[in-house]
């Protein structure tokens, strides 16, 4: 090119997209950074950070479930809106993202979005949570949405470091669910495998809110113009919920009044034997992976700017 109708190095430099991807983890405080990231959407699209807002729940689920079965249009779209809007980074938050730390095809979809646009720059950041407390708070979690037995986790977990669910919800939905513990070998894994580099933040020392290191690393934890309330926290529900809510999976699944009042008794004991065990599988499962949580902390700690 010659003359005016060139494109300088700084112009080129500018106009490269870089994509920010937050998968969670589950139970990590992903629900409130997500709603910080919605509510906030215009004035972080004011200091060139996209998040693609979002009707009713603030997290990009619907775009990361077809990303998890290797479909880059729901990114690739992204990138074309962020792009419209003058950004120049897009920030990708699911926590059913927490399939790639094991799954090739969302790295795959995601490395062909990249590929067809102008993201030339891909970042991982993961929040870690102490494994015993995540489980606990897994558990409670999961009566949203399917039956799970405590100690069937409990044993899945000390077994192979994860918990891996397919199909959850037949026929709508996530394709599978992937909940890490082992996070240093998840983490290890993950890396040997993505071409991005990977951040992990600390739940427990993050401020004012889990996540915020994520934004703080961007630069625009300042450009918050407002942060949601307490209902905003997909917080732990009480006893009596979770025990409504595991009931109600249950006749889902077993719809015929004459067999569920069969099953009752069982159903109640497996309820009640959770329930009064549940902190001590956490604190069994916190034992076992405190150094590899400790150790992925360390080792995949943000870059730190430098001092002046």
């Amino acid at each position: 090119m010659h003359g005016s109708a060139g494109i300088s190095p700084q112009m080129a430099i500018a106009s490269r997209m870089k994509l920010i991807v937050h998968p969670g983890l589950h139970k990590t405080g992903s629900t409130y950074l997500q709603h910080v990231l919605n509510d906030n959407h215009a004035a972080l699209a004011a200091q060139g950070v996209w998040y693609q807002p979002q009707q009713g729940y603030p997290a990009h689920h619907h775009a990361v479930w077809r990303i998890l079965l290797g479909d880059p249009a729901p990114l690739v779209a992204m990138v074309e809106n962020a792009r419209k809007a003058g950004c120049h980074t897009l920030v990708l938050s699911s926590e059913d993202l927490e399939g790639a730390l094991y799954d090739d095809r969302p790295l795959a979809a995601i490395g062909a979005a990249a590929a067809s646009t102008d993201v030339s720059h891909i970042e991982w950041h993961v929040v870690l949570r102490e494994p015993g407390s995540a489980f606990a708070s897994l558990y409670a979690q999961l009566q949203h949405h399917v039956y799970a037995d405590a100690f069937q986790l409990f044993c899945d977990v000390m077994r192979r470091g994860f918990v891996h669910m397919a199909q959850p919800t037949p026929g709508h939905g996530t394709p599978y669910w992937y909940y890490a513990f082992d996070h240093l070998a998840d983490l290890d894994r993950f890396q040997e495998r993505a071409d991005a580099p990977l951040f992990a933040h600390d739940f427990a020392h993050a401020a004012p809110f889990p996540g915020a290191g994520l934004l703080d690393h961007l630069g625009v934890l300042d450009a918050l113009v407002t942060l949601p309330g307490r209902s905003a926290r997909n917080a732990r529900p009480a006893v009596d919920e979770i025990i409504r809510g595991f009931a109600e999976r249950v006749e889902e699944a077993v719809p015929g009044d004459a067999e569920q009042a069969r099953i009752l008794d069982g159903f109640l004991t497996c309820m009640q034997n959770g329930l009064d065990n549940i902190e001590t599988y956490a604190a069994i499962i916190g034992q076992r992976y405190a150094e590899s949580h400790a150790g992925a902390l360390r080792c995949f700690a943000p870059i730190q700017p430098a001092v002046a």
